[in-house]
């Protein structure tokens, strides 16, 4: 794989070196610096570049004119060129969309915006423009971060004015709840649903607003809505953790233990996935399902003759219960 090489540019000494130690953070390795964007068109001229993280605002010459220069060139007409500011008016979105811009980064520089647009960073087959939504999205995100709660709000609230959205209305929901707001934060959090109904994180932070409000059943049943998207999604680390949450709001619950079971049987580790069937089994004696999950996973570990004396437990407590009877009879006839 070729190595991608940055052609960073940035007046400000301290935004430059900070971006490129963010970029060494990431893995890559050909990272060279400029302080104007006159010394960066020159630099292009002689050497080949991957990507070009540019400053908006610098003396003598401004991003925008770098891209501007780069796009009237056909050898750069595909280059990944990003502009980066502290914020961006509608005008700017616009004139950036007009010469050729790929993305759109908000300063400060931070790892996980970076990490994004590089890992969405369009080859040889255009660019693409955010618009001004994902933009404003941006900097209510920043807000966040910096802990300025009522100035992502006002981002937020713009933003659904011009259009419904399940990631604003998360957005919303999380700031909400940041300011102890549970119940408002839980109207946003349904809205989100309600517009995706597979967001499992506005399910998960929907029943910790709940769990905050002394509303354990309402809490559970969020989480376990979470738990059930993420398994779907092969999220297990997410679905293990959300799983092991609704525990602590009901210790008794006897559908998590099974769904754990069921989690740590798929991941392999039996002796765990042991350990959750048999917590079920105290709470519910009287379930075939559970027998018949603690016979497969002996069926799994090979100990068919304590995986018979499971199934035939499942079969006392439901005789019509046919797939452990076709298991059993498979054991029976040596197919096992």
């Amino acid at each position: 794989m070729k190595t991608l090489s940055f052609l960073v540019v940035d007046d400000n000494s301290v935004a430059l070196r900070e971006i490129v130690d963010i970029l060494k953070y990431l893995g890559h390795k050909e990272l060279y610096g400029s302080s104007t964007a006159s010394e960066a068109w020159a630099m292009l001229r002689v050497k080949e570049f991957g990507c070009i993280i540019s400053a908006w605002e610098m003396p003598e010459m401004t991003g925008l004119a770098l891209l501007k220069i780069v796009r009237n060139d056909e050898r750069f007409a595909n280059l990944p060129f990003y502009l980066a500011d502290s914020t961006f008016t509608k005008v700017k979105v616009v004139e950036a969309g007009r010469s050729g811009i790929t993305g759109l980064i908000v300063k400060p520089y931070d790892i996980e915006t970076l990490k994004v647009k590089i890992k969405d960073m369009p080859q040889a087959t255009g660019v693409h423009v955010p618009s001004e939504a994902e933009i404003s999205l941006e900097e209510g995100m920043k807000l966040i971060e910096g802990e300025d709660h009522e100035g992502a709000l006002k981002v937020f609230e713009k933003l659904l004015s011009e259009g419904e959205s399940a990631e604003v209305y998360y957005n919303i929901g999380y700031v909400k709840t940041a300011q102890g707001q549970y119940q408002e934060g839980i109207e946003a959090f349904r809205k989100a649903t309600q517009l995706d109904r597979l967001f499992a994180k506005a399910f998960e932070a929907m029943g910790r607003a709940h769990k905050a409000l002394g509303q354990p059943e309402k809490a559970e049943e969020c989480l376990n809505k979470a738990a059930e998207i993420y398994l779907s999604s092969d999220k297990e680390g997410e679905a293990e953790e959300v799983l092991n949450e609704i525990l602590e709001v009901n210790p008794d619950t006897v559908n998590v233990y099974n769904t754990l079971g069921v989690l740590y049987r798929k991941k392999g580790d039996y002796p765990t996935a042991l350990k959750h069937y048999q917590k079920a089994l105290k709470i519910h004696p009287k379930e075939p399902n559970i027998y018949y999950n603690i016979g497969r996973i002996h069926v799994d570990m090979k100990n068919l003759d304590e995986a018979k004396s499971y199934f035939d437990k499942a079969l006392t407590l439901d005789p019509g219960f046919k797939e452990a009877r076709e298991i059993l009879n498979a054991i029976d006839i040596g197919a096992m």
